[in-house]
């Protein structure tokens, strides 16, 4: 019976040990947030986007012009996290962290198109659950108030 018991412990134990190392993500944050110094933190973890196609020295894949002509309000999150910068490619829980999980007071010319498929990759690729579900809701209210403004 004392056998049992100790496997039973053990087990437990076992288990509890493995749901501990699973639930503590390592988060990825850059050094230093200023400029050019993120970009290049970034890209020593990221080169490139999701896409194969590497970030320009400003931390870009797509030009304004490529962007520009995309609709940002109904391309799904999958699509749209394309086009966000190295940056949150390299720390997305980092730059997710910072946004809020009500974005109606956001006016939306203060967003870009970068800004918006950043808040996309987040919803999709933070591994902190509450930052994703934040971004995923704001993502949602951004995109209705660009269908509202059209």
């Amino acid at each position: 019976m004392y056998q049992n018991m100790c496997k039973v412990f053990c087990f437990t134990l076992l288990a509890v040990v493995s749901a501990l190392a699973i639930s503590e993500v390592e988060i990825l944050q850059p050094e230093s947030w200023s400029f050019p110094e993120v970009v290049e933190s970034a890209r020593k973890i990221c080169p490139k986007n999701l896409e194969g196609i590497t970030f320009n020295e400003s931390g870009l894949a797509y030009t304004s012009e490529q962007v520009s002509k995309l609709d940002f309000s109904r391309m799904p999150p999958e699509k749209l996290q394309n086009y966000a910068d190295i940056v949150t490619h390299a720390y997305p829980d980092a730059v997710g962290a910072q946004l809020p999980c009500n974005c109606s007071n956001i006016p939306l010319e203060s967003l870009n198109e970068t800004a918006i498929a950043g808040i996309a990759h987040v919803s999709i690729n933070a591994k902190n659950e509450k930052v994703r579900k934040c971004a995923k809701a704001c993502l949602i209210i951004i995109q209705g108030n660009l269908q509202d403004s059209e």
